[in-house]
């Protein structure tokens, strides 16, 4: 799905987020499952238990690039920017080299799109 009048920066973007969105489902899933098989031996438990850790926070990772990308539709440039980051590092640490990457690329690709984007939305007045 495209949006109309938007920048090319804020289509690859939205690209890179559902790609890594994807991956992220799919090493949480293989991570689970192998965290369950190598946790049926004695000496596998804890391996196990790390395993079922990357998993979950794969998964979480999926669940929370979704709003991510609707903030691009928004057009919120910069709160989506910042949410990046966070699950960027997030991805690094625990989704796996590949989506840490991949979000890296989108969150370095901002930086162009915030610039060609302009000011943005001016502030909301103080309330009375």
């Amino acid at each position: 799905m495209s949006f109309a009048g938007v920048p090319p920066e804020a289509e690859t973007i939205r690209s890179l987020l559902n790609i890594s969105s994807i991956l992220a489902l799919i090493f949480g899933i293989l991570w689970i499952i192998g965290g369950i098989l190598t946790s049926m031996t004695i000496i596998g438990i804890f391996l196990g238990i790390l395993l079922i850790v990357f998993g979950v926070v794969d998964l979480i990772i999926y669940t929370n690039i979704k709003p991510i990308i609707d903030l691009i539709y928004q057009r919120r440039y910069r709160e989506a920017k910042d949410k990046t980051f966070i699950w960027m590092i997030i991805g690094f640490i625990f989704g796996g080299i590949l989506i840490g990457v991949l979000l890296l690329i989108a969150y370095l690709k901002y930086d162009e799109l915030i610039r060609r984007a302009g000011p943005g939305l001016p502030p909301p007045p103080p309330p009375p």
